[in-house]
């Protein structure tokens, strides 16, 4: 089910929409059909078995079908969103749990594959969370690279948006780095420190702190620039 519109803003794209890999179903699928091949051949080899007999090989089969039919409910209500705006991750059959992340906190991606994982797609994507030291783990995640590309490719316009409401100069050359994610390069600031200008488009005081970290982390701003810059934000904080 897609996500609903009462979850997002009025002018919030959804960018994808994606479900657990269907890796997730293969334990409990291999542990049935042994389960039923089992039920099977001790069924031809004692035609004529007790009652009882038949009852243990039935709970044999149903064990691990519940199991692939719980993994299947589960599959069903999880969901990974990602937003021009945040990531949205959704989880629960019976209860809910919906986390929000705001793009803005993401200070960086990564992307772990097994050898495996890549020969059928699936994979472990980590975020770094701007505030959070241990950082949030997705498994089991469909296309891992592709989607770390999207992500990586709306930081770096939500970075890109920010620098120009702050006065800062581009050049027009973009690159892509080895983990293929969008940046702008040869970002000069004006001369002197530019002022900060609060309009009714531009981004709060932390939210800036959080971005203009993400641009030392990343070596677009120098350490000086970020000392000179994160104080004058918290002056007019």
């Amino acid at each position: 089910m897609p996500i609903s519109t009462e979850l997002l803003d009025g002018d919030e794209d959804v960018l994808v929409d994606l479900r657990p890999h269907w890796v997730v179903f293969f334990g409990p699928l291999v542990l049935t059909a042994v389960a039923v091949a089992v039920v099977v051949l001790i069924a031809q080899q004692f035609p004529k078995a007790p009652v009882a007999l038949g009852w243990l090989l039935a709970a044999l089969v149903a064990v691990p079908a519940a199991w692939f039919v719980a993994r299947l409910a589960r599959w069903f209500g999880t969901s990974l969103v990602v937003t021009d705006r945040r990531i949205v991750m959704r989880s629960g059959v019976l209860g809910r749990r919906i986390v929000n992340l705001r793009l803005q906190r993401v200070v960086d991606t990564h992307c772990t594959q097994r050898p495996l994982e890549r020969l059928i797609g699936s994979g472990t994507l980590v975020f770094e969370v701007e505030g959070d030291e241990g950082g949030l783990a997705l498994d089991d995640v469909r296309r891992p690279r592709a989607l770390q590309r999207v992500i990586n490719r709306q930081l770096g316009e939500i970075d890109a948006g920010w620098r120009e409401r702050q006065g800062w100069s581009r050049a027009p050359s973009r690159v892509v780095d080895r983990r293929d994610r969008l940046e702008s390069t040869d970002w000069t600031p004006p001369k002197g420190v530019p002022s900060v200008r609060r309009g009714p488009e531009e981004a709060s005081i932390p939210d800036q702190l959080v971005a203009l970290d993400r641009l030392r982390r990343q070596g677009i701003v120098s350490d000086q620039e970020f000392a000179e810059k994160k104080a004058e934000l918290l002056r007019r904080f």
